[in-house]
Order: C-alpha cells, then structure tokens, then sequence
C-alpha cells in the first residue's frame, strides 16, 4: 500500500464520496495531521464505515453558497447559524472559500443538518436552542473539539477538524451528544448534575470516573456496551457523560440499532434509553 495507512484512505475516499472536493496535492504537513487525526478518532473502533451522508450542494458549490443552504434549512427548524465563535477559553475559525474549506464546510453540513432534523417540532425552542455555529478548527483551553455546547450564548457549536479523516457517523453522534449537554444544563442550571433518578438506575456497583475531559489526547476508543448499564466506554466516565452517550446512540441511526439490542437484554440500559426518551417527548409536548 503507499505511503497512505488504511484508515486515513478510507477516510480521504469517503470526502471524496461525499463531496467529491478535497486539495489536489494535500502537504506533508496536513497529510501527517490527518493520518493523527484518523488514529485518533475515539470512535474509530465502533464505526461503521459504509455509513454515507449526501452532500448538501454540488460539488462546485462556494462557501456563501453553503452558507445560504445552512441558513435555509436550520430556518425551517427555527435556528439560525452563525459562522463564527468568540468565547472564553475557546479557538475556532471561519471559513475561507478554499477548496478545502469549501470541502469541509460541505462534509460538515451533510453530516449536522440532517442530524438537527431527527428532532421533534418544539424542542428547540422549549431548550432555547437558537443558534448553531459552524466553523473550523475549534480547540477548547487547547484541546482539539468537534463539538460542544454553549448554552450561554444559546447555542451549539460544531466544526470541521479534519472531519474528513473521521467515521462521519462519529460525528452525528458527536452532535446529538453535545446537544444532550445543552439540555442538561437548560434542565438543571449544571451540565455536572448528578440526577439521583439516573444514579438510581445504575446496576450495583456501578462507579463512574473523573469527567469525559479525562479521556482527551490518551488514543482512547469509545467501544460500545463494556458493561451492563452503560452504552459505551466513555459513558463510564461521569453521570453527565452517560446520560449524553446514550442519548447521542438512541438518536444516531448508525448506532441506534445496536442500542436496542442491547437493552434487549440489559434492563437497566433499557430504563435509561427509556428515561432519555420520555425527556425528549417531554421536551416536545407530546409525551
């Protein structure tokens, strides 16, 4: 095989798929950083990678373009975007009208758009979810993030950082997942809330760890199910954490079908996937 690992050609063949745009000649320089961040990805071991998302526009299409589809389509869900992000603690960019901005711009949309779609008519509002941020290369006190909620400024963030070297159905669960977090803190005043209902529903001698910040920059692969109760590996690392995991695996369809094969046979999984369920018909008034 040349010098391109496996991983970072399947990923590189998936941009292409989806977008069909990407730089002609990538440098020494991204190539390395792509072939670290498909290593990197956490959900790299659960992916599966026939999993496609439809480009938005055609391939030609510039960044304004782009831009003009996003605002349609999140207006007809009562969101607006915004392209940029000024936050303490937090780094991110617009996007220029590269080729391979104009290529990340269109792999992050097919992905986010569809995603924000999955959700019931009012629960948006009642969250007071108003905008979704979409840039590049955001990076949170200096962590590398694709994602993350900022309730504070009503809004959700999500980025292209090397999302072209990703399992793309990661990222949509990536979206939902950070969107949870956004509702925890709008439910609770505290996106750390440990809920005694939730607590409740852990099997005997469930212990969680210090915080889903502590499985950043150490390779870590989110594998799916390693216990009874919890959906995944990083859900064991705090009850916020646990809460979101589910729930980004109950609304991902890539990932929603092992979801309930597991509660099939784990009732204490099942009464969480059940309890984020009632949340979200809550949430949009038809619970």
């Amino acid at each position: 095989m040349p010098a391109c690992r496996l991983l970072s050609c399947l990923a590189l063949a998936l941009l292409s798929a989806c977008t069909s745009v990407g730089p002609p000649v990538p440098s020494a320089a991204y190539a390395q950083a792509f072939e670290r961040a498909a290593q990197q990805d956490s959900m790299r071991s659960e992916c599966n990678w026939n999993v496609r998302y439809a480009p938005v526009a055609p391939k030609d299409a510039s960044v304004a373009q782009l831009q003009a589809i996003a605002t349609a389509r999140l207006a007809a869900l009562q969101l607006a975007p915004a392209w940029s992000l000024a936050m303490p603690g937090s780094e991110a960019y617009v996007f220029s009208d590269s080729e391979q901005d104009r290529a990340g711009l269109q792999l992050l949309l097919s992905i986010v758009l569809p995603a924000m779609k999955r959700y019931p008519a009012g629960v948006f509002a009642r969250t007071g979810l108003r905008h979704v941020v979409l840039v590049k290369d955001l990076s949170v006190d200096g962590q590398r993030r694709l994602a993350m909620p900022a309730p504070e400024i009503d809004s959700v963030v999500y980025a292209d950082n090397l999302l072209a070297a990703l399992c793309p159905s990661g990222m949509e669960l990536r979206v939902h997942h950070e969107y949870y977090h956004f509702i925890e803190y709008r439910l609770f005043n505290d996106f750390y809330y440990r809920d005694p209902a939730w607590l409740a529903l852990n099997p005997p001698g469930t212990a969680y760890g210090q915080g889903g910040a502590t499985a950043y920059g150490k390779g870590f692969q989110n594998l799916g199910h390693p216990q009874p109760g919890l959906v995944s590996l990083y859900a064991a690392y705090g009850p916020e954490e646990d809460k979101a995991e589910v729930f980004g695996w109950m609304m991902t369809p890539a990932y929603t079908v092992r979801l309930q094969q597991w509660t099939a046979l784990d009732p204490a999984l099942l009464a969480k996937r059940q309890r984020l369920m009632e949340v979200l018909g809550t949430l949009a008034g038809s619970y």
